[in-house]
């Protein structure tokens, strides 16, 4: 019962993340399917037509009078030769190109389940099967790496990625279906700072101190767990006056609610005590931004900035499928 009291409101993933709308342009279906068996992923080399020189999976535009599903299985029976005998859609994915007034909307499957031999042909060829760790991820397009975990996961999903051109990305979003049932619980963070230097306990790990939130326990304020994480990580008992610069919501794929950490800084630019404490060190932001101390470099020079923020991130474990950051 105490936990259902932390979890405040129905998490709303449009306070955080602005899908974009595209009034006035046409769209093209198109389709890819993902081929996986035994912890293995099946791809093929394009060799002609977008895409061409990168490893992908099976898929390719919908034919007028088609269903998007048949679409889908015909296009894997064309370019590697297998018969789909079931598929499950996970994704819809729309790419957008600078300058052009078309959307392709990707509707993506997985496919557990197919029988039939592999056939190279004049469009795909190599055909291979990679170890899922072990996928050539740098020769695929950029966009794989952020919408994978989900078909991995079996977690449905909406996608936009913008484009520059097929090696460059722009801009990304990525919403959960189920993003709008998760409920948020709120944590705290306070970071000690004096002016671009963050200060730490000596005894703390550079490499985990900055993830080390505190949940805000049932019928207290966020300030009052602020306060107590002074004292319990800093050992601070003064009346010190923090303020909440940031409020980051942390979204991991396969988990049901919602991290949200109200991150506060006490800034100790002109109270010299602290600075003479000898528990404490100063670390520079320049060495904070290397060592990857946060969820990505931005965090901190932001934060430095002193103006209230919101971030939220898309995990799936340490790894950052989508970010996004509201300086308004």
């Amino acid at each position: 019962m105490a936990r259902n009291k932390r979890l405040v409101s129905i998490y709303t993933i449009e306070n955080m993340l602005s899908y974009p709308s595209f009034v006035g342009y046409s769209r093209k279906l198109m389709t890819l399917t993902m081929i996986l068996k035994n912890g293995k992923m099946l791809l093929g080399m394009k060799n002609r037509g977008m895409g061409k020189g990168k490893w992908n999976g099976f898929g390719g535009k919908v034919e007028p009078n088609e269903t998007i599903d048949d679409g889908a299985k015909r296009e894997v029976k064309e370019e590697c030769g297998l018969d789909v005998i079931s598929m499950e859609k996970i994704g819809i994915i729309e790419f957008e190109y600078v300058g052009s007034k078309e959307i392709l909307e990707g509707h993506i499957y997985s496919c557990y389940l197919f029988s039939g031999d592999i056939i190279e042909s004049d469009e795909m060829a190599p055909i291979k099967w990679f170890k899922i760790e072990d996928s050539p991820c740098n020769q695929m397009w950029i966009d794989h790496k952020f919408w994978f975990p989900m078909i991995l996961k079996n977690i449905p999903f909406k996608a936009h990625f913008k484009y520059l051109n097929d090696d460059t990305m722009l801009d990304s979003t990525i919403i959960l279906t189920n993003s709008k049932e998760k409920l948020k619980e709120p944590w705290v963070n306070v970071i000690i700072k004096k002016d671009n230097q963050i200060i730490l306990l000596k005894n703390f790990e550079e490499s985990n101190y900055f993830n080390k939130h505190e949940k805000v326990k049932s019928g207290e304020s966020v300030e009052d767990a602020a306060i107590r994480y002074l004292k319990s990580h800093y050992k601070i008992h003064d009346a010190v006056k923090v303020q909440k610069i940031a409020v980051v919501d942390i979204e991991f794929i396969d988990k049901q609610f919602i991290q949200e950490i109200n991150v506060f800084v006490l800034d100790v630019s002109k109270i010299n005590k602290y600075l003479q404490n000898e528990d404490f060190r100063l670390l520079d932001i320049n060495i904070i931004q290397a060592n990857k101390l946060w969820l990505d470099n931005k965090f901190f020079s932001t934060l430095l900035m002193m103006k209230p923020f919101k971030a939220y991130f898309l995990m799936d474990e340490d790894n950052i499928l989508c970010s996004k950051y509201d300086n308004n």
